[in-house]
């Protein structure tokens, strides 16, 4: 009786087991979180590749929809497209929504702090959450590799055709004149160095990847 109530005492874990289960129990948790961080960073990202490119889309069917800027103002013959703008006088954090109004240049004339008065081109102005930035805009050529030394890239639309136009700058805020140019691409970053593009060819086509 005496050897099997101590054989029946002996049983279960002892310190050191006890450790070691809580070390792979940690092991394995901080794995999955670790995972679950790195897929929502991921989400997040493209989400915001996918945001880019549906307003772009939105703004190639409004700049050959012939659509009124707003009820009363007769403005319909305009052009409707995005900035990007990297420089000082903008921010990698956010990017603007606007309707080329008045002067027909095919740039954003009115300011990166969107006003809203009635003389305003821009429609909206898009901050970008969860540490996600614009990290890079480049020009596409015809044939070699992309011109990424852009400053500020404006992007419209205008009927009669889907065609892009694109106006370049240079990291110091000058303006670019690039020949041979069929598209540009945004390139957007998460705090992790991942990254998506949206890519805008002259045609028209807009791609996500």
């Amino acid at each position: 009786m005496d050897s099997i109530f101590f054989r029946s005492y002996k049983k279960g874990f002892s310190l050191v087991e006890l450790i070691v289960s809580l070390g792979i129990v940690a092991v394995i948790l901080s794995l999955v979180l670790s995972n679950q961080s790195k897929y929502t960073d991921g989400t997040a990202l493209t989400g915001l590749a996918d945001d880019i490119g549906l307003q772009l889309s939105q703004a190639q069917i409004y700049g050959i929809s012939v659509r009124e800027f707003s009820p009363g103002t007769s403005e319909f013959e305009i052009a409707y497209g995005m900035e990007f703008n990297l420089t000082s006088s903008g921010s990698k954090s956010s990017y603007i929504y606007f309707a080329d109004r008045g002067a027909g240049n095919y740039v954003y004339d009115s300011g990166w702090s969107c006003p809203t008065d009635s003389g305003s081109e821009c429609i909206s102005k898009t901050e970008i959450t969860r540490g996600n930035t614009v990290s890079s805009l480049c020009a596409i050529p015809n044939s070699g590799p992309a011109f990424c030394e852009i400053g500020r890239l404006d992007i419209t639309f205008l009927r009669p055709l889907p065609e892009a136009n694109f106006i370049f700058y240079d990291l110091n805020g000058s303006y670019l004149s690039l020949s041979n140019i069929k598209g540009a691409k945004i390139v957007v970053s998460s705090p992790s160095g991942a990254t998506r593009t949206v890519s805008v060819y002259s045609s028209g086509q807009i791609s996500v990847q």
